[in-house]
């Protein structure tokens, strides 16, 4: 059984170093492959926080890596797959047909449930 303690100092097994707010890599160091364990902080004097740094940011042209253009295709040269494309038109065409044929059975249905509850009015 652990008794809670009543002293106002500061324990350091109560609160071991910390990871702080200061980053161990730069962005840039983290992408090419570098490790590094987190830069931690004592808490002995209570959380101070840091001056704000300045952001180092460098802005490469991502143009400059890219390959050259190959040669491009224009609309009228790219033939679509004929038989796929007869297929879908084929199968949108059934589905028409099937809707319309739904639509018609409905309002069928509906008119002699018309009828019906009219006669008992």
């Amino acid at each position: 059984m652990t008794v809670p303690r009543k002293s106002d100092l500061f324990q350091d097994d109560l609160y071991p170093d910390t990871p702080g707010p200061e980053p161990a890599l730069e962005a840039d160091e983290w992408l090419s492959g570098k490790d590094a364990e987190p830069i931690l902080i004592s808490l002995r004097d209570g959380y101070v926080p840091v001056k704000n740094r300045e952001l180092k940011v460098v802005k490469k042209n991502i143009l400059d890596n890219k390959p050259p253009p190959g040669p491009r295709r224009s609309h009228s040269t790219c033939e679509p797959d004929r038989p796929a494309l007869e297929e879908v038109l084929e199968e949108i065409r059934a589905l028409k047909e099937t809707v319309q044929a739904q639509e018609k059975r409905i309002s069928d249905l509906e008119n002699k449930l018309c009828q019906f509850t009219n006669g008992t009015d």
